[in-house]
């Protein structure tokens, strides 16, 4: 496959969202241990000791590793049981998507204690995406699997940006989404003027994520975008799709036509081929959402 470029995309020059994202406060910018993590992960001469001992200073991400990493998703042949065979059994870009999920996760309350509804649902849409795209992408597009984790794991953390920031103003946006079935970034666009795509983006730049990441999740509303030169971008606009269409989250839209997208038409994707990722996809989170919320 001949690799994928990305630029970063306007949304960082817009003033308003740049003032929004850079002055918060009670939303943290990637945690220290995480961002020390991902540093480290992009090294090639990073060597697995070395990053065992940077996530060993965390002993709430070394737990909530360990635990992701024996789940299914993974399906190792083996119980692991040390953060060290984690890394050496996983390789160094499972691993940063673990910690990129463990940081991400503790955004929504730290724990299911703290997590109301509305996190919730944005939560649990957030890990079916995540684990949709990774399907997706599995057979065709291997090499893009632990990013096409993450591009669903973080799509919509805009939302959630919006839920700490504006926490009025979303509430009326949800309130128009669920009574009105209306689409989220159309709502948003306008009451607010921008769109959590937009937030999110900025938000993934903040945390120094891949370039790739921050243009999909960006994008990841603009129609005209999806074309095959962006074959994650179509993942991801699938895998969003797909979650609408099986309810994962706040909207279900039982009639939406997969093969009709742009994701199933570019990669002649059939009625069967969507009803065996839907099966492996509910399996999936019937057996691993309680691991990761």
């Amino acid at each position: 496959m001949a690799d994928i470029e990305a630029t970063s995309p306007t949304a960082t020059e817009d003033p308003q969202l740049k003032s929004l994202i850079m002055t918060i406060r009670d939303l943290p910018a990637m945690p220290h241990v995480a961002s020390k993590v991902l540093e480290l992960s992009s090294d090639p001469d990073t060597s697995a000791s070395r990053l065992q001992q940077v996530i060993s200073d965390d002993q709430a991400m070394t737990a909530r590793i360990l635990k992701i990493a024996n789940s299914a998703m993974y399906a190792c042949s083996r119980r692991i049981k040390t953060l060290s065979e984690a890394i050496v059994m996983l390789g160094f870009n499972s691993i940063r998507s673990l910690v990129v999920t463990s940081a991400a996760r503790n955004l929504y309350g730290g724990n299911s204690a703290r997590m109301g509804l509305k996190e919730r649902l944005l939560w649990e849409h957030s890990i079916g995406c995540a684990f949709a795209c990774r399907l997706l992408v599995s057979t065709k597009h291997p090499a893009l699997t632990e990013e096409a984790f993450l591009a669903g794991l973080m799509h919509d953390i805009g939302k959630l940006v919006l839920n700490l920031q504006l926490p009025e103003q979303f509430e009326e946006i949800v309130q128009i989404v669920y009574n009105e079935n209306r689409e989220f970034h159309e709502t948003e666009t306008e009451i607010l003027g921008f769109d959590h795509a937009r937030v999110g983006a900025m938000l993934v730049n903040k945390w120094k994520l891949s370039p790739l990441l921050e243009e999909v999740i960006g994008m990841h509303h603009q129609s005209e975008s999806m074309t095959p030169d962006r074959p994650l971008l179509l993942y991801l606009d699938l895998a969003n799709r797909m979650c609408q269409k099986y309810g994962i989250g706040f909207q279900e839209q039982p009639d939406l036509d997969l093969c009709a997208t742009p994701g199933g038409q570019a990669f002649g994707l059939t009625e069967d081929d969507f009803a065996e990722i839907a099966r492996k996809l509910q399996q999936t989170l019937e057996v691993e959402m309680e691991v990761f919320i």
